[in-house]
């Protein structure tokens, strides 16, 4: 094992360099997905029918939910640099071929291969963090990780605007390409690896554990419940979004993307926040249903606005909600999942949420053929926030009296 230099804060030169690697070459991916989102929905929504915007999503959510049993065995099984490496390439590929073929069936075929490929990536970078940092400072790197890709989230959808209107849709989902090709570097130059031991004794092995150790958590299963409501409950937004901003307030393309600035700079504070927070399950739980609170009724107060320029605050206050969230939820999962069940674990939280985030899409497909985007704005606020009254008193109480089980009992990272 490689000696490590002790540096200020816990972390290890090591380690930091690791982080830094994460954030910097994943953030170039987030900036190329930014690109890519803006390129894809204006390519669909001048269709005039929400549900072809309904049909983009559902082809990037279902992959995820669909797979999620065996991407997490997978992840669980192999090592992570090799696995993400190449899926890495794949993602480059596909999103080369969004640029070149412009059809709708098309498009959503190679959405579809796209998000099967990151079903497998996104609960082995889930997993690969823990085991870079160690669980005594997955706070503190998921803050920085999400406070990068809260800068993502700033310059991807402004860029994806202004290059849609300058080259057309096919310059973003090259450098998208480009994006994910980057990245694979970043993850090559890493120190430390995860190195998953399935065979080891006591060991669970079926794929299936991730989903039975979530469900089965008192504290972990409330929570995600309280998800899946306000995802299917935000998620119709998005389905709106593109028509509130280009059809009930007039906007530009570039208005449509400059909202996910908004929406970035509010999730970077957030996630600065959320990184210092006390790593203990009980005030993870508290911020988490707060934040899911503020999100809904900073959306409720978007359906009230006058022009594009008034929605900017709210979605700064709603992308803060979100970056805390984002960081208190992969720590309290972190926290409360044993080393070698955390692949299929995030993938079965992957696959709730992406569920959630399906049925929003059908929803909201569903609710704009029978009320104004102004509603859907509405109802999906305050359901959000019934969501968390309803779960967040059980998943205080369980917090409260449940111990954080986070048992790396099976080591899966070797430096």
């Amino acid at each position: 094992m490689a000696t490590r230099t002790e540096e200020s804060g816990g972390l290890t030169g090591a380690q930091r360099r690791d982080v830094a690697l994460l954030a910097i070459f994943r953030g170039i991916s987030f900036v190329g997905d930014g690109l890519a989102m803006v390129a894809l929905y204006l390519r669909v929504a001048p269709l005039g029918h929400a549900w072809a915007v309904a049909a983009l999503g559902i082809a990037a959510m279902a992959p995820v939910a669909l797979l999620a049993p065996v991407a997490g065995h997978v992840v669980d099984r192999i090592r992570a640099k090799p696995l993400l490496i190449t899926l890495g390439f794949v993602e480059g590929v596909v999103c080369v071929g969004l640029g070149y073929w412009h059809s709708i069936p098309s498009t959503l075929a190679l959405v579809v291969v796209l998000n099967v490929s990151i079903s497998f990536s996104m609960p082995g970078y889930a997993a690969l963090v823990p085991a870079i940092v160690g669980d005594e400072h997955i706070n503190r790197a998921n803050g920085t990780l999400q406070a990068t890709q809260g800068v993502a989230f700033i310059l991807g959808p402004v860029l994806g605007g202004l290059l849609v209107g300058w080259t057309g849709q096919s310059v973003p989902l090259y450098l998208d390409g480009a994006s994910f090709v980057l990245g694979t570097i970043g993850t090559s130059l890493l120190h430390a690896d995860r190195r998953p031991t399935p065979h080891a004794e006591g060991a669970d092995r079926r794929m299936t554990a991730g989903v039975r150790h979530v469900v089965g958590d008192p504290v972990l299963a409330p929570v995600i419940l309280d998800f899946f409501v306000f995802l299917l409950a935000l998620g119709m937004v998005n389905v709106a979004e593109v028509f509130f901003v280009i059809r009930t307030l007039h906007g530009t393309p570039l208005d449509y993307g400059a909202l996910g600035a908004a929406f970035g700079a509010g999730t970077i504070l957030g996630s600065i926040v959320a990184g210092r927070l006390d790593q203990d399950q009980y005030p993870l739980v508290r911020w988490l249903l707060a934040m899911v609170v503020l999100a809904g009724v900073s959306v409720s107060a978007i359906s009230f606005v006058g022009v594009v320029a008034e929605i900017y605050p709210f979605m700064t206050v709603a992308g803060f909600a979100v970056g805390v969230v984002n960081v208190a939820a992969t720590s309290l999962f972190a926290l409360r999942t044993p080393e070698a069940l955390r692949g299929r674990a995030f993938a079965a939280v992957n696959a709730l949420v992406q569920s959630a985030q399906v049925g929003a899409f059908l929803l909201g497909g569903l609710a704009l053929g029978l009320l104004v985007p102004r509603s859907v704005y509405r109802l999906g606020g305050v359901a959000s926030v019934a969501a968390a009254v309803v779960f967040g008193a059980v998943a205080l109480r369980a917090a409260r009296r449940q111990p954080a089980v986070a048992l790396a009992d099976e080591p899966g990272a070797t430096d």
